[in-house]
């Protein structure tokens, strides 16, 4: 909801143009967090969850947080530098002045997340949705209406800089929680040692960064070959449908806050039956709340894109597609995080790679005769494929079946290598 916030503000003040500069902004501020992340935010999620009563909670934490501050800034510093490239790259005008608030905002993404992965591992899932993009993105908003109604206009670079400060304030909430939150009962005792060391941490977060990798070729290398291939407004309209089509899987970034550390703990204490009936619940329950918001956005796609102003009326067609790609995403469940809980986040890893660079060469092959659609189409393509293949491996590893349907793998007799 705050994403979709910050595009009403920013699409009704700038229209489609500023929502495409600003979906390219974002987009940079989002590859330069995850690759300084490094996959650690879900190492954290894991290790954690697996035994949250741990007193080497805080060290799996220390280990993530040296690693990927040093990063972070790094980064940071080379965007600010290259921000002026980065706008001629793209032939978008105002860009370099948008970029240097959200460059500025790198090393506060990443201090978030991990301690968003990190409350998510000991069971505070509320809290750790507070320090994700949703929440800066709401932020953002609410100050640029600020701005708004106090200067009487809104430019490229107070966007930027409203950026900057929301994710600040959300990174210094996060490490208020950080020292509000107890130290919880001892249950391995002080004498022994962390459940994993930090080599093997770091490995599981190399895996981990290869399946988060073929994320950011799906939300930033797509956002970047589409303002290639697209004008700023095209790129606005693709920009919008996709964000509107978020909502319909929003119920997801719920579950996704809760049940992965519950997976970690009960595929490690060997409860199958549990975690079977866990996943299939999860999904059951993403079904029946997206399912009236599938519905507006198939029957009233215009009226849904009308709110963000005039001209994104042009972008229904995308959004009906778009909206059929995210209920298969949203009828699968969690099948990724299944996998990547499970120990089997190599797979996970290969599967959304492979995935993710077929939907890339849609994206250049479709865009030049489609336009916007052709976006829309390689987008709906990368959540149909990687979500299918992830539920046919979950059934042949895990003997899990997370759609509200009969098995269609059983009765093709496709044999699952779980044991009962």
């Amino acid at each position: 909801m705050g994403a979709v916030a910050l595009l009403l503000v920013v699409g009704r003040i700038l229209g489609p143009e500023g929502v495409g500069a600003m979906a390219l902004a974002q987009a940079v501020l989002m590859g330069a967090s995850l690759m300084a992340r490094g996959g650690m935010d879900n190492a954290l999620m894991r290790f954690v969850g697996q035994d949250h009563g741990s007193m080497h909670v805080f060290l799996y934490l220390r280990w993530a947080m040296l690693q990927g501050l040093a990063i972070g800034l790094v980064v940071a510093a080379l965007l600010v530098g290259l921000r002026g490239w980065v706008e001629g790259l793209f032939s978008s005008a105002g860009l370099a002045d948008m970029l240097l608030g959200f460059a500025l905002a790198v090393p506060a993404s990443v201090f978030a997340f991990l301690l968003a992965g990190f409350f998510k591992g000991v069971r505070m899932p509320a809290t750790a949705s507070m320090m994700e993009n949703g929440s800066v993105s709401l932020f953002t908003a609410v100050f640029l209406l600020i701005w708004f109604s106090l200067a009487g206009e809104l430019d490229y670079a107070a966007i930027g800089w409203a950026y900057f400060v929301a994710a600040t304030l959300v990174a210094g909430q996060g490490a208020v929680q950080l020292g509000l939150w107890r130290r919880p009962k001892l249950v391995n005792g002080v004498a022994e040692g962390p459940a994993v060391s930090r080599g093997q941490f770091h490995i599981t977060s190399r895996a981990f960064f290869a399946s988060t990798f073929a994320n950011f070729m799906q939300s930033v290398l797509a956002v970047m070959i589409a303002g290639w291939l697209l004008t700023d407004a095209g790129l606005g309209l693709f920009k919008s449908a996709q964000q509107i089509g978020m909502l319909i899987a929003f119920v997801l970034v719920v579950i996704n806050a809760i049940f992965p550390p519950r997976f970690a703990a009960l595929y490690h204490q060997g409860k199958h039956s549990e975690l079977n009936r866990l996943a299939r619940q999860g999904a059951l329950l993403g079904i029946i709340i997206a399912m009236p918001l599938l519905l507006i956005c198939l029957i009233f796609p215009g009226w849904v894109l009308h709110w963000f102003g005039e001209d994104f009326t042009q972008a229904a067609a995308l959004l009906r597609v778009i909206a059929l790609a995210q209920l298969v995403n949203v009828a699968s469940g969690s099948v990724g995080f299944l996998l990547n809980m499970t120990g089997h986040e190599k797979l996970m890893r290969n599967i959304a790679l492979i995935c993710n660079a077929l939907g890339l060469l849609g994206f250049w092959v479709l865009i030049p005769p489609f336009g916007p659609m052709g976006a829309a189409l390689a987008l709906a393509f990368v959540l149909v494929c990687q979500n299918l293949v992830a539920l046919v491996f979950v059934w042949r590893i895990l003997g899990i079946w997370t759609l509200p349907c009969p098995n269609v793998l059983a009765m093709l007799g496709m044999r699952t290598l779980a044991k009962d």
